[in-house]
């Protein structure tokens, strides 16, 4: 057995070395915390491209396709005004649809409740201990 853990320890020494323990378990903790906002972080700009990127595709949807489709639906006999209202309600499905999506991936929480659980369950921890 190892000598250090048979000998009896003070008070003193051993508040000591609860004390040092705490510091390096809150130590840790807080690098979870930025370690998981990090993470929070990195899916709320993934959320906030794909918002960005519903808003080019609504745009070049749009910009290239309006014309010919505008166009294409004038060839049934469709006046003008009406083939353009048809094709911009289409785009703005097409705009709605990847909106939704963007929006989806960036609803994830930003706080950081795990790192928060587990800070609270160690100082439960530390108040069985010292009592």
């Amino acid at each position: 057995m190892d000598r250090e853990r048979v000998r009896p320890v003070s008070l003193p020494e051993a508040f000591s070395e609860v004390l040092s323990d705490l510091a390096d378990l809150l130590h840790k903790e807080v690098q979870l915390a930025q370690a998981e906002l990090s993470s929070n972080l990195s899916a709320k700009l993934r959320g906030v491209v794909w918002l960005g990127l519903a808003g080019v595709f609504g745009l070049l949807t749009l910009a290239l396709l309006s014309g010919a489709i505008v166009a294409w639906v004038t060839t049934f006999g469709v006046s003008l005004h009406l083939a353009f209202l048809t094709v911009a309600g289409g785009a703005a499905i097409l705009a709605a649809l990847t909106y939704l999506a963007g929006r989806q991936e960036s609803q994830g929480e930003l706080f950081p409740s795990r790192t928060i659980e587990q800070v609270k369950h160690d100082i439960e921890t530390t108040k069985e201990q010292l009592t």
